[in-house]
């Protein structure tokens, strides 16, 4: 019999990437309009897929509402965040990555990026 840990159900639980891309998207432009007003449909939604499948694959968050808040901060509000050392480093060391990552755009949602 097939054996699967907690996290690994919930990773099979989560939406498709290439179905749930699209609709992700489509809020996050309607969500962020002004940081998204750049990119065509396309490039957001391919922005969108890539971005999920990061998280759900190298960050393990697997809490649909954390991973939905996690793209859009990813390729919205805080673009790029998947790509700073610092975040890979955060989600190696913890054994809660959706804590983790709740508690990440908490605090990135609580005080503004500086230049």
């Amino acid at each position: 019999m097939l054996q699967l840990s907690a996290e690994q159900y919930a990773a099979l639980c989560l939406p498709d990437a290439g179905g749930f891309a699209a609709p992700l998207a489509a809020e996050t432009r309607r969500d962020f309009p002004a940081e998204t007003a750049g990119r065509s449909d396309a490039d957001l939604q391919l922005e969108v897929g890539t971005s999920y499948r990061y998280a759900v694959s190298a960050l393990r968050i697997t809490h649909l509402p954390v991973l939905v808040r996690w793209v859009k901060a990813d390729v919205a509000w805080a673009r790029g965040l998947r790509d700073q050392a610092i975040t890979a480093v955060w989600f190696n060391e913890t054994g809660s990555p959706n804590a983790t990552a709740a508690d990440l755009l908490a605090l990135l949602a609580a005080a503004p990026l500086a230049d």
